[in-house]
């Protein structure tokens, strides 16, 4: 029994146009019978008109290269997509996947690249590309083949995946899950629509019902949405994306949608790197976000809350709700952060500095410490106008208290003086401020 099957021992041609589906999928139910193994792939092209069928656990593809390894589609395709892994029983879902690399060329026939159904613990797909994929279908596809609130898959690793579409027109996502958690996307690529394309349609990564997903340096382009979160059936959380890279996404970095009373929540993002374009942020019934929008555009609706959004521009968030907080970072106009525009640190001067304004935006007073004094300023029509200070220095018969009062119409700003003692009744003073 041999632990490593090699395709071409059972008659595939690889000379891209031979049809070898029938070959391969031999080569896999001699796995089968052996309960496991490798099914090798050498770096040749093989074309197929049946899908590549693994019912059973344990079944790796292999390929000789990620470049040269090749499945493509004929013409004449029949099937749901060119690698279908569904399993015959939930026990039997675990331990299948790609490893060591291999390209699919859909050659823009209606089918998806690869296929995944209610696989569970133990997937992983390593240096998969995906080309060519028609406008109907999905590169990377994982579903469920029952319905329920329960029916999950779940411990999904892609690492260094890539796939992209023929055209520039997309009706399905490029990467869809649907009821998955556990999952780690690390370093994986979505074009949604064919590269450089002017009119980019499509999400690049879609998750619907899903739970704690992790995206790390991986990268959206050309794309309406770089990566949608749907709560359709039931609330799903957890949610992490770091270091990720939007290139011409024409709609949101992140979009989220939820059906009736469901709700999303903990999604973490990190500052992205975005080239051109790079989308928005959209939260719908959304809570207990972090979100690092730097100078992208923000908008909250009303049924969101608990949200914490740091922005270099808050201007650009549109906060619809109550119960989220807008930290306004620093930028080159205004150095220190800022919390919903209404409460300031060190916002224009170098001296440490706190400025509050009302809900129009407009600022109203700030509090400075200023040589080492600390004062307080109104804003007026001409600029900030000093009220009252505390002032350090302790002089006899003077308090430290500085008010500002007007004298014929001329401003004064002065020391609160101490009277003689009993000059405001026995055991008190007068204070005092000069004409």
């Amino acid at each position: 029994m041999d632990s490593i099957v090699n395709i071409d021992d059972f008659g595939a041609i690889g000379n891209g146009v031979h049809d070898d589906s029938e070959a391969i999928n031999k080569a896999i139910q001699s796995l089968a019978k052996q309960k496991g193994g490798v099914l090798y792939i050498p770096a040749k092209t093989y074309a197929i008109s049946k899908e590549l069928y693994i019912n059973v656990p344990g079944i790796y593809i292999r390929g000789a290269s990620p470049y040269f390894s090749v499945l493509k589609i004929l013409d004449d395709f029949s099937g749901r997509a060119a690698v279908v892994f569904e399993p015959d029983s939930f026990q039997l879902s675990k331990g299948v996947g790609v490893d060591a690399g291999l390209t699919i060329d859909c050659n823009n026939k209606m089918a998806h690249g690869l296929l995944g159904i209610r696989l569970y613990d133990q997937v992983s797909l390593r240096n998969v590309e995906i080309k060519n994929v028609h406008s109907e279908y999905s590169g990377f596809r994982f579903v469920q083949d029952k319905e329920g609130y329960n029916v999950i898959g779940q411990s999904l690793l892609l690492e260094n995946c890539y796939a992209e579409r023929a055209t520039n027109i997309a009706v399905t996502p490029m990467y869809y899950f649907d009821r998955y958690q556990e999952v780690n996307l690390i370093g994986c690529k979505s074009f949604s629509s064919v590269p450089n394309s002017d009119t980019p349609q499509g999400d690049a990564f879609y998750l619907k019902d899903c739970k704690g997903i992790s995206f790390t340096g991986c990268s959206a382009a050309f794309s309406q949405n770089a990566i949608t979160l749907e709560a359709q059936t039931k609330n799903i959380s957890g949610i992490s994306i770091v270091s990720q890279t939007n290139e011409k996404i024409v709609n949101y970095a992140l979009n989220t949608i939820a059906i009736a009373n469901n709700t999303i929540e903990n999604v973490t993002v990190l500052p992205l790197r975005n080239e051109l374009s790079g989308g928005a942020f959209s939260l719908k019934s959304c809570t207990k976000a972090t979100i690092y929008a730097m100078d992208m555009p923000v908008s909250i609706d009303s049924k969101s809350s608990q949200n914490i959004i740091f922005s270099t521009s808050p201007s650009k968030v549109s906060n619809l709700a109550r119960g989220n907080t807008i930290f306004g970072l620093a930028n080159f106009d205004v150095p220190g952060f800022s919390i919903l525009d209404a409460f300031t640190i060190n916002g224009f001067t170098s001296d440490p500095t706190f400025y509050l304004s009302d809900s129009t935006g407009q600022m109203k007073s700030r509090i400075e410490q200023k040589y080492s004094n600390l004062r307080f300023l109104i804003r007026e029509s001409d600029g900030y106008k000093l009220k009252f200070a505390l002032l350090k220095d302790n002089l006899n018969n003077a308090s430290n208290i500085q008010l500002s009062y007007t004298v014929n119409n001329v401003v004064k700003t002065e020391r609160v003086l101490l009277g003689a003692p009993d000059s405001g009744g026995t055991g008190f003073r007068q204070l005092i401020i000069p004409n």
